[in-house]
């Protein structure tokens, strides 16, 4: 489908007449404005419940933190050798994120099939299993099964994601979507209390509140009712199965738009420039992450902060707050008065800022060998900067829900998104970390190697972001 310069706001069609000249941004973000003073109310119940349940996904990251280390040395799974504990937590940690990865896809297609409670309610069960099991684990092929078992068994973050797009329209969407960094912000703070304060298997009690608040409060919101077991079985086996082809072109057009679509199906112009932007995205973010933390735990000798593991910690926790406060404050009227991929690119320029910052605090450190006064202000302003870029995640979470060709294709969207998104979760922070190290060791460009490269990557990024509508329409309203 070609996509052409839209006329009015983001809620105007995107097949829009050939004739229509352009208008500017200006003209557009009015419009938009004055749209929303009618937005749709959020269904308040229902994205409270969705909500709730999402708060399980960080807390079952994060809750381990505390007690990993304690576990293997206690168990001698590193046979009392501490200089190994951090390889053996290392993989624990990995089997999570491998799994989740290799799985997501295939829940998040399920649920187009199924409905999205089931598979909900599945996941959340599967995860009190697996989280008592890795609680009672006392060898070291136990604690991968059960860590792996974690994150394979459960696909509900994409779910819910693409159930917040279900409940919502294009008026009410970014507001909705706001609140989902500031919940994963703050799990991400209290799952590793609550790991530290319990540190065994009582920390499945939380999937259990949600498994309550998914048979009790939640409702379905793909428009699929509860599926028997034959159906059931038939939609297992139609998502496993290999799904390469295309649509009968021999149905009609009411059936190929009731049907889910194959994978091809999925991978329209308009998914494949969200797909793109999103992995892209990721991978800069958490390159960036990782950088970050390198550069304030290393000495000033080495062109680092030097900050003590209490005050990455303290400094963390702030920056945690501070990014989800400045999520529910700004970012729903900054969709509303630039529309979401003129802010899109907006963030992808501030990065430039973000990234420029690091040399700079570089030559200065490297300069003096402590912290002066102007390295602490560049700190600050990297810091007070860092929640614009995290804005860019609604952004994707728009652009990719948006994009889905059918409503009962939302799921395998969604699905296909974060199966991307885990990939580059994986290969960001380990590739930072060795450039970093490169970068000091063999004195690349001074020790500004990794910079530059951050630098080129926020290029790509910028350039890819043209691929993206200029306003979003939801693909399966047209």
């Amino acid at each position: 489908m070609a996509f052409t310069h839209a006329r009015h706001s983001e809620a105007t069609p995107l097949l829009s007449d050939l004739h229509f000249k352009h208008v500017d941004r200006d003209e557009e973000a009015n419009q938009a404005d004055s749209r929303n003073v009618d937005a749709t109310p959020l269904p308040r119940a229902q994205l409270l419940c969705i909500l709730l349940i999402f708060m399980y996904e960080p807390i079952q990251i994060k809750f381990e933190n505390p007690f990993i280390n304690e576990l293997v040395l206690e168990y001698g799974i590193s046979m009392g050798d501490q200089k190994s504990v951090a390889y053996y937590t290392g993989l624990v940690n990995s089997s999570f994120f491998f799994a989740q990865c290799a799985s997501v896809f295939l829940w998040c297609r399920l649920s187009d099939s199924v409905g999205r409670r089931l598979v909900i309610i599945f996941g959340l069960c599967a995860s009190a299993i697996a989280t008592v099991g890795f609680g009672l684990s006392k060898t070291f092929p136990a604690l991968l099964i059960f860590r792996a078992m974690t994150g394979g068994m459960n696909g509900n973050l994409g779910i819910l994601k693409g159930m917040i797009a279900e409940i919502t329209d294009e008026s009410n969407q970014a507001k909705a979507f706001s609140f989902t960094p500031a919940v994963f912000a703050f799990s991400s703070i209290i799952g590793p209390t609550i790991g530290g304060i319990l540190s065994n298997p009582l920390n499945a009690s939380y999937a259990v509140i949600g498994v309550l608040i998914a048979v009790f409060f939640l409702k379905e919101t793909s428009g699929i009712k509860q599926a028997p077991s034959s159906q059931l079985r038939t939609a297992v086996a139609e998502v496993t199965s290999d799904q390469m082809t295309g649509p009968d072109n021999s149905k009609s057009t009411s059936a190929r738009n009731s049907a889910t679509p194959s994978i091809t199906g999925l991978l329209t112009p308009r998914v494949r420039a969200a797909l793109l932007n999103s992995s892209l995205f990721t991978f800069f973010v958490y390159m960036f992450g990782f950088t970050l933390l390198a550069f304030i735990a290393t000495p000033p000798l080495y062109g680092g902060m030097g900050l003590s593991p209490t005050e990455i910690g303290i400094v963390l926790s702030i920056a945690g707050t501070y990014e989800g406060i400045f999520q529910l404050g700004l970012f729903p009227t900054a969709i509303r008065r630039l529309g979401t991929t003129m802010l899109f690119r907006m963030i992808i320029a501030g990065n430039v800022v973000l990234v420029a910052c690091f040399p700079l605090m570089f030559h200065f450190l490297k300069q003096s060998g402590r912290l002066s006064s102007i390295v602490v202000f560049l700190f600050v302003l990297q810091l007070s900067i860092l929640p614009f870029l995290k804005m860019g995640n609604g952004c994707l979470s728009i652009f990719l829900t948006s994009a889905a060709p059918t409503r009962n294709s939302l799921g395998g969207t969604v699905g296909l998104g974060q199966t991307l998104d885990g990939i580059m979760r994986a290969i960001g922070p380990s590739l930072a970390g060795a450039l970093f190290a490169v970068s000091i060791e063999k004195n690349l460009l001074g020790g500004n190697f990794v910079y530059l490269v951050l630098m080129c990557i926020v290029f790509v990024l910028f350039v890819a972001s043209f691929t993206l509508p200029r306003v979003v329409k939801r693909a399966s309203n047209e």
